[in-house]
């Protein structure tokens, strides 16, 4: 062989070896670290997004704070069961305070729910309408939680400028 001839089969077995290599270890190799890029990009927004719900676990934390410290102040307004006469006893000298002659005061089947139970109280009132308003006021201050369910104001039949007043308190306990 000749030297040119050696020259270009040394220069082609280069290129070949040169190919073989791109082919059979670069290629695979470079293939390999895309893979490995993207499955980073991908776990940094996993954890991105894990930062932020775990922000948003510290706010809901503190909400379920707030909230089951709103929980216990009601809690402390609910009267056990057997002071259900106190709460009558406390509506009608109420109502009395307030110049309202209470025709009628009868107790309700009670509403029972998960943790409390409902009280409703009918009650028939007559009077002047500045003395009923006042009575809803007080009502309101009660050291009770307690509800307007329904109510109906008509002019009194027997007494002009008095109010004849149909209502249903709900007045809540606790089980």
């Amino acid at each position: 062989m000749k030297g040119s001839t050696r020259i270009l089969l040394t220069v082609l077995a280069l290129a070949v070896a040169a190919t073989a290599v791109a082919l059979l270890v670069l290629r695979p190799i470079s293939r390999h670290v895309a893979e490995n890029q993207a499955a980073i990009r991908e776990r940094r927004n996993q954890l991105v997004k894990l930062q932020r719900v775990a922000y948003r676990i510290n706010d809901v934390q503190k909400e379920i704070d707030r909230l089951q410290g709103a929980l216990e102040f009601f809690e402390h307004r609910l009267p056990k069961e057997r002071e259900i006469d106190v709460i009558l006893r406390e509506v009608w000298v109420t109502a009395e305070a307030r110049s309202l002659a209470a025709r009628s005061v009868r107790t309700l089947k009670a509403d029972p729910t998960s943790r409390y139970n409902a009280q409703p109280i009918a009650l028939t009132l007559e009077g002047p309408f500045d003395g009923f308003y006042a009575f809803l006021l007080a009502l309101e201050q009660l050291p009770r939680i307690t509800k307007v369910r329904q109510m109906q104001i008509q002019n009194s039949p027997t007494d002009a400028g008095c109010i004849l007043a149909d209502l249903t308190v709900d007045i809540y306990f606790e089980k």
